[in-house]
């Protein structure tokens, strides 16, 4: 997985930045930002996955195997959708946070995905 990385100040050390697809969260599900001490997306996923498997089995009328198998792709793609967003999550709220890129791939990289443009 390829790196991008991330400085705040002097002080501080640089941050590592993973940069791309995570494909554990696609069978860790919610359980990975929570290991990685991520608590907000912890929330995110889990709190989005528990509110889409309820209304799929409050809303509709259907025999439960096909409420739960629903809910399992339901829960399925939202693990594919965070496992390809994740990390650009992740530096965007660092980015707000005041870091910047270290070095000029870093930059590079970030403005080829739109999440980062230099103040020129």
């Amino acid at each position: 997985m390829e790196k991008v990385y991330l400085k705040y100040d002097d002080v501080r050390p640089c941050v590592e930045c993973d940069y791309g697809f995570v494909s554990k969260i696609l069978y860790m599900g919610f359980l990975y930002p929570y290991f990685k001490g991520d608590l907000s997306f912890f929330g995110i996923i889990l709190a989005l996955q528990v509110s889409v498997c309820l209304l799929l089995c409050i809303i509709f009328s259907m025999p439960i195997i096909v409420k739960l198998l629903l809910c399992v792709i339901m829960i399925v793609i939202i693990n594919f959708l965070f496992a390809c967003n994740y990390n650009l999550l992740v530096i965007e709220k660092l980015l707000k946070e005041g870091y910047y890129p270290l070095d000029y791939n870093s930059s590079q990289k970030l403005i080829k995905k739109g999440i980062y443009f230099k103040l020129q």
